[in-house]
């Protein structure tokens, strides 16, 4: 096996840069500019909506603190995951026929698997985070008590 892996042409780089730009681009523009202010109108109002058993305000702190780190989580573990625990099983990275962007020598052994044990430690951390989340969130909202006269004054439906 050659001692390099092999690179990414110049066309595939720029076809990598555009596949990616395409969805990213209107992700943060729906984000910045759909999700945040319809977001920050809800916020005012979101101890006076219910949901069942939950009410709005502990929706959002649920969210906050489980809900983030936990999908943050799942996403890095879709994204790396299946690479990472290759790389851990072999013990080779980059991966035999994998692609990569600058010149880059075969890694074999604990140096390989080095990265991939900090990857599954970060997404293990991310995890507990979400534990500890949840009794934060569930001790937040037994201090809080909506006021539910405020309630009252905030009867405009949200969009």
């Amino acid at each position: 096996m050659a001692g390099w892996a092999p690179q990414y042409s110049t066309g595939e780089r720029v076809r990598l840069l555009l596949f990616h730009a395409a969805w990213a681009l209107p992700v943060f523009l729906l984000t910045q500019f759909v999700f945040f202010p319809w977001f920050d109108r809800y916020l005012e109002t979101a101890h006076c909506q219910q949901y069942g058993s939950l009410n709005g305000l502990e929706l959002v702190f649920f969210g906050m603190f489980v809900g983030l780190p936990l999908g943050l989580a799942l996403i890095v573990l879709a994204l790396e995951g299946r690479r990472s625990y290759c790389t851990l099983m072999l013990g080779q990275s980059p991966l035999p026929g994998e692609k990569v962007f600058r010149p880059t020598r075969y890694v074999h052994g604990l140096r390989a698997r080095l990265r991939p044990l900090l990857f599954f430690l970060v997404v293990l951390f991310l995890v507990a985070v979400s534990v500890w989340g949840y009794f934060q969130a569930a001790s937040l909202m037994r201090e809080l008590s909506p006021d539910w006269q405020q309630c009252l004054m905030h009867t405009t439906p949200l969009r």
